[in-house]
């Protein structure tokens, strides 16, 4: 766990602000407290940018994001139907979490991950040159982080593989190079945090991906609630 687990009827408040992430979509959904029980949510449903109203499967797991002053809460719930509060306020009924997760992080969805990717660097001229395996720092369904022990340019592309995200078989895709960062590790050397983006990723590809990260965070979730 990265962060500090709290309990949630301390921090969850009535009016305050939440969003959501359904399972098998990294699109973060707004929405709002409502209202609250000791064990169930009624948030103000969310809706797309069409403003279409978002309906969840029956007992799906979803990613909570409760945002407060300096931090944001994330906790994992389970939606239980729709409704409307005060007969007027579409709502969603999901259960209320014990414990929430405090994290500063922007990013809700990039998850540290256990993998090595094999990646071919892309010169100006589209020359690819020989591979490397890297260990992948985290992972998101719109990219990667990977660590090099070599600058990277930012703007270089990449040909990077994947394998080990279960179902979705050796994923082959080109990146885009959008960041490096040097970090010192224990021992005094220097790693490069190298950020990719990635490119024309199929959204069934992206799907099988988030599904794994849900997997990882629940795993992860669930070892600090124990400890």
């Amino acid at each position: 766990m990265t962060g500090e687990l709290v309990k949630a009827k301390e921090y969850l408040k009535i009016g305050q602000r939440v969003e959501f992430y359904v399972e098998a979509d990294e699109t973060r959904y707004a929405s709002r407290i409502e209202d609250m029980t000791e064990d169930r949510l009624e948030v103000a449903m969310p809706m797309n940018r069409q403003g279409v109203p978002i309906i969840p499967k029956d007992n799906e797991k979803l990613y909570g994001v409760a945002v407060g002053n300096q931090c944001r809460y994330r906790f994992f719930t389970v939606y239980h139907g729709k409704g409307y509060k005060d007969g007027r306020i579409p709502v969603w009924y999901v259960d209320k979490p014990n414990k929430l997760e405090r994290f500063q992080n922007r990013e809700f969805v990039r998850v540290k991950v256990n993998l090595k990717a094999t990646v071919s660097l892309v010169d100006d001229e589209g020359t690819i040159h020989d591979s490397a395996i890297v260990p992948v720092v985290d992972l998101s369904g719109s990219g990667i982080c990977l660590a090099f022990p070599y600058e990277v340019k930012p703007e270089t592309k990449a040909v990077l593989e994947l394998n080990g995200i279960p179902g979705a078989g050796i994923i082959d895709v080109m990146c885009r190079i959008v960041r490096c960062a040097p970090v010192e590790r224990s021992d005094e050397s220097i790693v490069y945090h190298v950020g990719a983006a990635f490119q024309h990723l199929p959204r069934s590809v992206v799907n099988k991906i988030v599904r794994y990260l849900f997997s990882v965070q629940r795993a992860n979730i669930a070892k600090g609630f124990k400890d």
